[in-house]
């Protein structure tokens, strides 16, 4: 096998790309500001982002616990039966989000630049 100028180059510029993207994929996240809980496709709270406090949702199946702790959310205890929303972890990022889907609760973070809805499917 041997290696063409052509190749040298190609690896040489894919390097550059990927420790571009290493040292500047941080700024592609915005901080997040604030917590949305949502229960049935209806907004229930609004919690600051930079205040550690737990909280409870109500959804068909029961009680969903959230967390809101250094400027992160994650859902601690809830209801369903497999608890994927659980563990998912934490959430610290404007547009992303955590949810319980068999208890319709839907935890998300937004920031002062939230982009909106992406697309509606009906």
């Amino acid at each position: 096998m041997h290696i063409t100028t052509g190749d040298k180059i190609l690896i040489t510029a894919l390097l550059i790309l990927n420790g571009w993207l290493f040292t500047n994929w941080e700024g592609a996240f915005s901080q997040g500001d604030w917590v949305i809980v949502t229960v049935n496709q209806k907004e229930t709270m609004r919690l600051p982002l930079d205040k550690d406090q737990v909280t409870h949702a109500k959804g068909p199946l029961g009680l969903t616990e959230i967390e809101v702790k250094k400027g992160r959310a994650r859902i601690v205890r809830s209801p369903c039966k497999n608890k994927v929303c659980i563990k998912s972890g934490y959430i610290r990022y404007a547009d992303r989000l955590a949810a319980c889907i068999p208890n319709l609760v839907v935890v998300r973070i937004v920031g002062k630049s939230h982009r909106g809805v992406d697309a509606v499917v009906g």
